[in-house]
């Protein structure tokens, strides 16, 4: 019998553990990412006890999942680093695997990037890269959509 590999059957920890991989050889030390994915891996198994109202009121319980995801994808990155747009196609993923559809307008998706970036403690200065790399000013919904990255950070740092 052949086993294929099913995406949709990982936990987050192995696409943390995947993410961990792939940053390795971009200069990160291993050292500082595997702390980074024990850090993560305890604070998602936190927060999926304590989603944020602003997270579960666009969302439907089956969503629940994908949020822990992105909140614990978003913390691994603000502490490990590495290219942003592997972040944004990681954030894509994450959504094509959980099935959810045009996450790039889905508020709740913003509010968990937010929350993600209060579990890493992350700067100010990095919060605001993050509003402006994913809501540039001008672009659709732009307030909304930093709104709710600063209120999910505001409600776990």
């Amino acid at each position: 019998m052949t086993r294929t590999f099913d995406p949709r059957r990982c936990h987050p920890v192995d696409w943390l553990l995947l993410l961990t991989v792939l940053l390795v050889p971009l200069g990160c030390s291993f050292s500082a990412s595997s702390k980074s994915l024990s850090d993560s891996s305890a604070s998602s198994s936190k927060s999926s006890s304590d989603s944020s109202a602003s997270s579960s009121a666009s969302s439907s319980p089956g969503d629940s999942a994908y949020y822990d995801d992105v909140r614990s994808t978003t913390e691994a990155y603000a502490k490990s680093g590495g290219p942003f747009d592997a972040y944004q196609k990681k954030l894509g993923d994450l959504a094509k695997d959980r099935g959810v559809t045009n996450w790039e307008e889905n508020l709740g998706t913003y509010a968990a990037i937010g929350e993600g970036l209060g579990q890493a403690k992350a700067s100010r200065g990095l919060v605001d890269t993050f509003k402006n790399r994913l809501a540039p000013p001008g672009s659709a919904n732009s307030p909304d959509k930093q709104s709710a990255i600063q209120k999910g950070y505001d409600s776990k740092k």
